[in-house]
């Protein structure tokens, strides 16, 4: 008489196991990747938005003696509403983003316009490269490059009036590579109508 038997043995059980730890790897991995493009798009779109805002209150005129300097002022003008406060690498006060911390440093020019510079705070080049690499030179009127540039982790990338007119991915991947040597370099930094 035969018995039947019932039951997996340890290697099958083990087979199946694995499997699913290969295939819950996986998923983990595309899982973090989908959530650091959703988080990076978020951040993406809230500058877009910071900026849409600032060419706004520019169009309408700023009036005499305006000075953004901190949080509290990004969210007195509109331009951070939402703005969760905390502080940025330097220890100065800045909005938290989705992917890193903005402040902001503009005051009046003498009643026409403001001048001064955005600056991105990140923790890692990979954040730095995907933000930095979002055609930002394209996104402001051209008049806002009068002295102004934007840099990357100390290394210039866009500054059509020091005679860089082509944004090059080498260039912002070199200049995000500063993240690997030093947190306080990992830094955009958006300049408009600066005093070059």
């Amino acid at each position: 008489m035969k018995i039947n038997e019932i039951g997996r043995s340890m290697v099958e059980m083990l087979g199946v196991l694995a499997i699913v730890g290969v295939l819950s790897a996986g998923a983990l991995k595309g899982y973090s990747a989908a959530m650091f493009k959703y988080k990076m798009n978020q951040t993406i779109d809230t500058y877009n938005q910071i900026l849409q805002r600032f060419m706004e209150l520019e169009q309408k005129g700023w009036g005499e003696g305006i000075e953004i300097r901190d949080a509290e002022d990004l969210i007195q003008y509109g331009l951070l509403p939402d703005c969760q406060v905390t502080t940025d690498l330097n220890g100065d006060e800045a909005c938290k983003l989705p992917i890193g911390t903005l402040n902001m440093d503009f005051y009046d020019s003498g009643g026409s316009y403001v001048q001064g510079e955005f600056v991105i705070h990140f923790t890692d080049s990979k954040s730095c490269i995907a933000f930095a690499s979002a055609g930002w030179e394209n996104a402001v009127p051209v008049e806002w490059w009068t002295g102004g540039l934007i840099e990357v982790g100390g290394k210039d990338i866009y500054w059509p009036t020091g005679g860089i007119t082509e944004v090059k991915m080498s260039d912002i991947i070199e200049g995000c590579q500063a993240c690997e040597t030093s947190l306080d370099s990992c830094r955009f930094y958006h300049v408009i109508r600066g005093d070059y």
